[in-house]
Parts: C-alpha cells; structure tokens; sequence
C-alpha cells in the first residue's frame, strides 16, 4: 500500500481500474457459470419430462410394463427408467441399475419436480474426481452397462395402466451438464484473459488520454515563472472538471498578475518619490558637518550616524527602483566597449577610504557593458565583501573564451551552502557565518545587471577560503 500510495495519480488511477475491471470479470464470469448451470438443468428437466410422458404414454398403450419397453428411449449409460409396480415391486429397469427401485415411495414424492441423486450400486466409466476410466471393451464384453458418471438427476411421475398404478422413475446422467459446463469454462478461461488485456491496454489509453492535459498544465504551470509573463496554463475543450480547473488556475494567475503590478508601481512611485528628500536630507547632513567641524564631538558623531544611514536608505531606494524598472522590461543600458582592469580599478579607489582592495587583472582585457550598471553591481560586490567578510578583499578579471570574468573575492568564513541556492533571491539574506546589517537586495541586483547584460552571476567559495563571487559577461 504504502508503494502504491508514492506512486502517480496515473499509475494509482490504472491499478483501480485494472482492480475494478478483474473484479467485474471474475463476478461475471461466476454469473455467467451460475446462469448457464440453472439452465442446463432446466433443460435437463424438460427432456426428462418429455421421456416421463413418453414412457407413460407407452405403458398405457401396451396395457404395463412390455420387455423392451424403454428400447429407443433410453440413452445407454447417460439415461435410464425404471417401473415400479405395487408392492414396490420392480417391473422394469434399464440395463445396469440395481435390482431394486431407485427411490422409495418418500423419495418419489419429492421427486415430482426433479431430484439430485446419486447411483448406487452402479458401474462408473470414470468419476468426478479423475480416477482412471475402466477399459469399456472389456466391460461390454460381459455385457454390464456402465455409466459416464453417478451423478444423476431423475423425475418420478405415477401413471395407471391396465387398472394398475405404477411408479415411473426417469433420470439422466449429469455427464451432457457436465460437459457443457467444461466446455463453457474452458473458453471463459481463454476468452477472458484476452478480454481483460484488450480492455486493459483500452482503459489505460483513455486514462493516459484524460490525464494528458493534466501533465500540459503542469509543464506549463512549471515553466511560468512570472504571472506578469501573460503565459497561462493550456486549458482543454469542453466544460469538464479539468477545464474548470483550467480556467480557475488562470483566474488565479490574472489576479496575481494584477497584484504583482500594483506592487511594482508602488514600489517603483515610493522609490522614485524617496530620491529626493533622501537626497535633501543627505545634503544637508554633509552641509551641517562641514558647517560643525570640531566644535562638539557628540553632534558631529549624531550627524554622521545619520549621513550615513540617509546614504544607506538612498542606496535602497535605488535598488527599489532598478527592480522595478527591471521588472516592467524598462531596464535600458548603455553599452560601450570597457576596459575590465579600468572598471575595477575605480571600484579600488572609490572604497579606498574604507580598506586597500586589490585589483588583479591582464592589460587590454575588453568587454561589451554598461559601465554605471557594471559598476553598481561591482560596488554592491565590493561593499558586501567589506561588510560582511574579511579583508583582504581582491578583485580579479581574466578571460574564458568569448567571455570576461569579473570576481570580487574577500577572507571571511565564505557562504553557507544553504544559502548558495538563493543568494540571488530579493532580501535574501545569509545569517549563519556572516554578520551584519542589509536589505538583502544588493545580490539580486547583481544578478540582475549580469543577466541584462547576457551574462550570468554565481557565489562559491574562493579557492584559498573565503567567498567569491563572479559576473561572466560577453568580451568585445
């Protein structure tokens, strides 16, 4: 059960109805058998009858019991006759039976309508439970009638003739029922496994076949990886219970689509909004300390506290607005040829009042970028490194093939591994390793600059220890 339970909804599905199938087969076949085994003996008893009223008829003609009076009726060793006369006195018998009556005066009354019984004192060709069969020549060379089987079922009717009343006893052999019915489940048993794969291999096309748009939907569903896309999930014809969930599903992307925008558009207008005043605030701060100087230590520390954080929201706000834009397709770069060493060079220099950072790159080293993007994501690399690892912090650039590599490498502790998978994602942050404060943007906007570029972003660990991470883009 509990593997059936991990299986797919198809292969579950398949397996009830493969259950369902096999069980509606084998209870119709026992149907079918117990069907055609109450007709075989309804038949039985209706040629019974018709032999019990021939007998009688031939009785009351010849006036009693005549020798030979069943020749042509009976069926040697399949049926039999039997009179009994008064007395229970046994006038006539078919060869092979026992000198004696086969019912008594009880046992005929309950066989008015017809009675199982079994032959006593009677020789068998063969029996039920497949015991070798006797050698039959030798037998009717004695003369002795020998009978298919001691089943048999027998009618008993009273008729009066020549001013006696007598007893008829007629029977039959199951041995024709029987061997109707082998005959019937031998070909069950051919014909129903055969049915059971064809209606099988049919049930399981139609249950691949309806569960087909099931698997479209879920590629779909799993290739969509923004409801603003305007992709939506393939919903089938009709006004079945998938196409219902089709369109529900769609529904539901419409309104997330919509969500997402409002989202965007207030996260793009407060960002927007936020540039200014920040910038004021900033403004003024830088003008209060210059204005200050060394006059009173404890303001001077309040003001720079405060520059800085109003730099530290400005940069978020920024960051707000380049994923906003990004988001709405109106990301636009400037591209121009670059000199690689050049670009990490300025990065050196403008973070040189905080720590040495080191550049390593070959001369002539050329690629195809925006340089105020590139330069946004190498400072966000650059500031992370100072912020959250270990100096010293190195930038490095070389060429792979048809690309530049830019890498801004730092000593710490390097990346959690957990966090590796979603050091990307927007306010992300790594807590275990690292320490500090961050929206947890400044890596999504990394990976967003490289992938508007054509390029890609990747965070591992440096080779001698600490963290790195690397920006691939397209060389001139």
């Amino acid at each position: 059960m509990r593997l059936i339970r991990r299986a797919g909804l198809r292969t579950r599905v398949t397996l009830a109805y493969l259950a369902a199938i096999v069980a509606a087969i084998a209870i119709g076949g026992v149907l079918v058998n117990a069907a055609l085994e109450a007709r075989l003996t309804d038949a039985l008893d209706e040629t019974l009858e018709t032999r019990t009223a021939a007998v009688g008829r031939l009785l009351v003609d010849r006036g009693g019991p005549a020798p030979g009076l069943t020749v042509g009726l009976d069926d040697p060793g399949e049926t039999f006759t039997q009179v009994v006369g008064p007395g229970e006195r046994l006038v006539s018998s078919s060869p092979g039976l026992p000198l004696r009556p086969l019912l008594d005066a009880a046992g005929r009354r309950a066989a008015v309508e017809g009675r199982d019984i079994r032959l006593r004192d009677v020789v068998v060709a063969g029996d039920d439970d497949g015991a070798d069969e006797i050698d039959l020549e030798a037998l009717e060379e004695t003369g002795v009638e020998a009978y298919e089987t001691d089943r048999a079922r027998v009618l008993a009717r009273q008729v009066r003739a020549g001013g006696v009343r007598y007893a008829l006893i007629v029977g039959s052999t199951y041995e024709d029922h029987d061997e109707a019915l082998r005959e019937v489940r031998s070909a069950l048993l051919l014909v129903l496994p055969v049915a059971l794969v064809l209606v099988a291999l049919a049930g399981g096309g139609a249950i691949v076949a309806s569960l087909r748009p099931v698997e479209r939907m879920r590629q779909r569903a799993a290739a969509i990886a923004d409801p603003g896309s305007g992709e939506r999930l393939p919903v089938p014809p009709g006004g079945d219970e998938l196409a219902r969930l089709g369109r529900s599903l769609n529904e539901m992307l419409d309104r997330l689509q919509r969500a997402a925008e409002h989202e965007r558009a207030l996260v793009s207008d407060v960002s927007h909004e936020l540039r200014t005043p920040l910038a004021v605030i900033g403004g003024e701060l830088e003008l209060a300390l210059q204005t200050l100087g060394d006059a009173d230590p404890e303001l001077r520390a309040s003001l720079t506290v405060a520059a800085d954080e109003t730099r530290r929201l400005g940069r978020i706000a920024e960051d707000l607005l380049l994923l906003a834009r990004a988001d709405e397709q109106r990301l636009e770069l400037q591209r121009e040829p670059l000199d690689a060493g050049e670009l990490l060079r300025e990065q050196a220099r403008r973070f040189a009042a905080r720590a040495t950072v080191a550049v390593q790159a070959p001369d002539g080293l050329r690629l195809d970028g925006d340089r105020l993007r590139l330069a946004q994501a190498l400072g966000n690399l650059v500031d992370n490194a100072l912020r959250h690892g270990r100096e010293p912090v190195t930038l490095h650039a070389w060429a792979d093939g048809d690309a530049v590599v830019l890498a801004v490498r730092d000593a710490g502790d390097g990346f959690p591994a957990a966090f590796r998978e979603r050091a990307f994602d927007r306010f992300s942050r790594a807590h275990e390793g690292r320490s500090g404060r961050g929206a947890g943007l400044g890596l999504a906007i990394v990976a967003l600059i490289a992938e508007a570029h054509g390029g890609t972003a990747i965070v591992h660990d440096a080779p001698q220890g600490g963290g790195e991470v690397r920006l691939r883009l397209r060389a001139t």
